[in-house]
């Protein structure tokens, strides 16, 4: 929660956090309060990718990209602004079809994503 009711300072404190980390904002709507934004990574293991063609041929399937896909929902509450936020992550095989899919619960992501919002909303208040 933020001591600000002003929820287009806290929608943008986010989206610079966001873009801060790697994403890519996909959408955002002012009116519902909604942000989603992903971003990928390669984590081909080129010793993974050899071993499973060697033994597997041309249907082998390994690991070869991660999408982390983010979803904030920022809204008025009373003379607050709450935002609530959600990371995924899905790993993609060589062939783009799903390996893993699974909310990210480790606190100490949100913390630090948290901690970067804090310091947007500080630099949007200030105009810095």
């Amino acid at each position: 929660s933020y001591t600000s009711k002003d929820q287009k300072l806290v929608m943008k404190a986010v989206i610079n956090a966001l873009q801060d980390d790697g994403f890519i904002i996909k959408g955002a709507d002012k009116e519902l309060g909604f942000i989603t934004a992903s971003k990928e990574a390669d984590v081909q293991d080129a010793t993974e990718a050899f071993l499973s063609q060697l033994f597997q041929g041309a249907n082998a399937r390994y690991s070869k990209n991660s999408i982390v896909e983010a979803s904030a929902n920022v809204s008025e509450f009373g003379r607050e602004t709450r935002v609530r936020m959600v990371f995924q992550i899905k790993v993609i095989d060589n062939f783009g079809a799903p390996v893993d899919a699974r909310q990210i619960d480790d606190p100490k992501i949100y913390q630090d994503f948290f901690t970067k919002v804090d310091k947007s909303v500080f630099i949007e208040r200030e105009r810095i």
